[in-house]
């Protein structure tokens, strides 16, 4: 179990450090935390690093979400984002799908998320995402946050 979580985040730490030169598509986020079952607010924080399609206006990207809540757990995603572009002032929206421990056990399983963001200030973005682990005993869980751009 810890060994598939350790592996995953080795993987995104591989994909990060090899795209090093390209920071520009390296983000974090930090905001509010809550789940349903078992229920709990806290604090969480989401890595992301992303990689455009030139000729299509979306992103692919790869985030972990690592709450600071009693429960804990993480959530690995894939995720496919959306570029609204000017009309819209930047606003983007995005679903992925992934593993995780976001369950009452925190036991592995299949994890999806739907998210949207809308840029507040250079390099910052307000970000609201869903999570919910599709496994037994799986939690729904809502994000609120800050997303911070590298570069």
């Amino acid at each position: 179990m810890r060994t598939t979580a350790l592996t995953f985040i080795a993987i995104i730490v591989t994909i990060v450090g090899l795209r090093a030169p390209a920071l520009a598509d390296v983000s974090a986020a930090a905001g509010v935390y809550a789940t349903d079952t078992p229920s709990q607010v806290g604090a969480a924080a989401i890595l992301s690093t992303a990689e455009s399609i030139p000729a299509l206006p979306i992103q692919i990207q790869a985030s972990l979400l690592i709450p600071a809540t009693k429960q804990g757990g993480y959530a690995l995603t894939a995720e496919v984002r959306g570029l609204s572009g000017g009309g819209f002032g930047g606003a983007y929206v995005g679903a992925g799908l992934g593993v995780g421990t976001l369950s009452t056990g925190r036991t592995p399983g299949p994890v999806l998320t739907v998210f949207a963001g809308k840029p507040i200030a250079p390099f910052t973005t307000i970000e609201v995402r869903v999570y919910r682990g599709t496994q037994q005993n799986g939690t729904t869980a809502g994000f609120l946050g800050l997303r911070f751009s590298v570069l």
